[in-house]
């Protein structure tokens, strides 16, 4: 088979296939559970052509992974983009990040922690991996930051690229900090719901219902980052000035307009 995957007679999109039904398998049962022969059987492939496409089990588990949080962020996007206003697109943000964790604890599992993930390939796979993954992550905090923006401001979504984001975090030290809560707090959050082993356990002990709890917290923090406003904004000017100070330019694409001082 390894033969054939050589001379071009493999189907093609196989590679495709493998990691797409790896990101399945993964989603479910973390990087420990998922067997290459069990994946093999689904797809009706032979184990060579995964040897042939991949290096090792770990590239082949950090290629799914990629894959499966790389939809992830474009769907976070895409709901970004669909929002009628701040509070919409920053609530959604955080339900969907919460919402995709508990579905795909495997993968997530390999997002977050992947130098235990990977173990078995050592340092290098880790640090591979987490290359690759900082330019997935920046666009998905970027989504999340330009919704903090538009809460702020009052003014209808629009993506910030990742240079401004930069930008205005250094300039606006509450912009800082909103960014950061709504960050640790949805992903913090996204893990203790998922992991309902043993916390399951916890929340039944004290009557407690995380969903809703977490709904009515986000209800909470939505109504305070709105309330700060958008008085003392950096204009365009300075902006423009911090990102040239940093050797960046603004990204092509729809770009949230600034609020003049």
């Amino acid at each position: 088979m390894a033969k054939a995957a050589r001379s071009g007679t493999a189907p093609e999109g196989t590679r495709e296939r493998i990691i797409g039904a790896t990101a399945r398998h993964l989603a479910l049962l973390g990087p420990r559970g998922v067997e290459l022969r069990s994946v093999c059987l689904d797809l009706g492939i032979s184990p060579s052509l995964v040897n042939y496409y991949f290096s090792s089990p770990a590239e082949l588990l950090w290629r799914a992974a990629l894959h499966a949080y790389g939809t992830h962020v474009a769907e976070q996007r895409a709901a970004f983009d669909r929002a009628p206003d701040g509070r919409a697109a920053l609530e959604g943000w955080v339900l969907g990040t919460i919402a995709w964790t508990k579905a795909n604890p495997g993968v997530a599992a390999v997002i977050d922690f992947p130098m235990l993930a990977l173990s078995t390939e050592g340092l290098a796979t880790a640090d591979a991996f987490a290359r690759e993954l900082s330019s997935l992550s920046r666009e998905n905090v970027a989504t999340m930051s330009s919704a903090v923006w538009s809460l702020m401001t009052g003014r209808p979504p629009a993506r910030l690229s990742s240079a401004k984001v930069a930008v205005l975090i250094k300039l606006r030290p509450e912009f800082a900090f909103w960014v950061s809560t709504v960050g640790f707090g949805g992903l913090g959050a996204a893990m203790w719901v998922a992991g309902r082993k043993p916390y399951g356990l916890l929340w039944r002990a004290f009557g407690f219902d995380p969903d809703r709890q977490i709904r009515a917290s986000l209800r909470e923090l939505v109504a305070r980052i709105a309330a700060s406003g958008g008085a003392g904004l950096p204009d365009d000017r300075e902006i423009e000035a911090a990102l040239a100070a940093d050797g960046e330019e603004p990204e092509d694409g729809p770009e949230m307009e600034l609020p003049e001082r």
